[in-house]
């Protein structure tokens, strides 16, 4: 059975009763104050030349906006893979696409500029090819904040591989906000839901939305019960008192003999929630010459219907 779970930070009293939810109180915890809230201060976005990259750029300016952010832009071209021409047989295709390339890649630049300008953004602009990769996470590791896009197979000018978010969120060490190719994407997240398995990734992934979650007007917790180990062992009631201590009021829904697949469960619970945002840990494991995701990372990454910030 369940026990909701009415805590009051000041008084320290408890009431426990039998309920389906867990909420934390507090109304009477005057010292928390939207002053002390966190910011993220320096945003860095990736662009291509891709139909869903001047998407990303509204987003993440304006999230910039908001935390009074600095934004760095990486911009990616396709680098095409040519594996022998000894008779130059490629050589005019070759100097007709970096033409190309190079053209899409200035108009892009300027159109970034003139936005962020309107916006009031202070901003910065580095270009890299697709296989520059090592490079472009070097880049992007001096951010607090990353906005990357969902794959999106048919699109060629942006899918640079299948690969290549599972590279980016599990070798990057900072937090990932993907967006997804269709669909409205906010980035006033009013209403945010947290995926917690009690696990390290997921720990991660929520002191890294921190700011986000101190200026929600709603935060559900989501607990799932997949994992079974040691590293999955901290209880959600714990994790909400220690929101709470930073003046986030929570509450806890747990899939408990629910018939969906987790994934399936999570988009679902957003969709009737109406939620800005989705926060979650990142699982993967490596082979021999890449990085997988997890089984509810991977099914979330293909079916996502609303912006989800992922932390490895």
């Amino acid at each position: 059975m369940i026990k909701k779970f009415d805590l009051c930070l000041n008084c320290n009293e408890k009431n426990l009763a039998q309920w389906t939810m867990i909420s934390l109180c507090l109304c009477k915890s005057s010292h928390l104050t939207r002053s002390n809230a966190m910011s993220y201060k320096s945003l860095t976005v990736f662009l291509d030349n891709s139909a869903g990259s001047s998407r990303r750029l509204s987003f993440a300016l304006s999230l910039a906006q908001q935390h009074g952010a600095h934004l760095h832009a990486l911009h990616l071209t396709y680098s095409p893979i040519i594996m022998s021409d000894p008779y130059a047989v490629w050589a005019p295709m070759l100097v007709e696409w970096e033409e190309s390339a190079q053209a899409k890649h200035d108009k892009a630049k300027l159109a970034f500029l003139e936005e962020a300008k309107k916006a009031g953004v202070a901003v910065d602009w580095l270009g890299f090819r697709s296989d520059d990769f090592r490079e472009l996470i070097a880049h992007a590791r001096a951010s607090d904040l990353i906005v990357l896009g969902q794959r999106n197979p048919s699109d060629i000018e942006g899918d640079f591989g299948r690969g290549f978010p599972e590279n980016v969120v599990l070798k990057l060490g900072r937090p990932v906000i993907f967006l997804p190719y269709v669909g409205e994407a906010r980035s006033h997240f009013e209403r945010v839901i947290v995926a917690w398995d009690g696990g390290r990734e997921a720990a991660r992934a929520m002191a890294d939305a921190l700011p986000i979650l101190k200026e929600a007007k709603q935060v559900k917790i989501l607990s799932i019960s997949e994992h079974v180990d040691d590293d999955h062992d901290l209880p959600d009631v714990d994790i909400a008192a220690y929101l709470a201590m930073h003046g986030v009021s929570v509450e806890i829904e747990r899939n408990e003999n629910i018939a969906m697949a987790p994934a399936a469960w999570l988009l679902s619970r957003a969709a009737d929630m109406d939620a800005q945002l989705l926060v979650m840990g990142a699982y993967g494991h490596s082979r021999i010459t890449e990085l997988v995701f997890g089984g509810v990372t991977r099914a979330i990454m293909s079916q996502m219907t609303l912006p989800v910030l992922m932390s490895h």
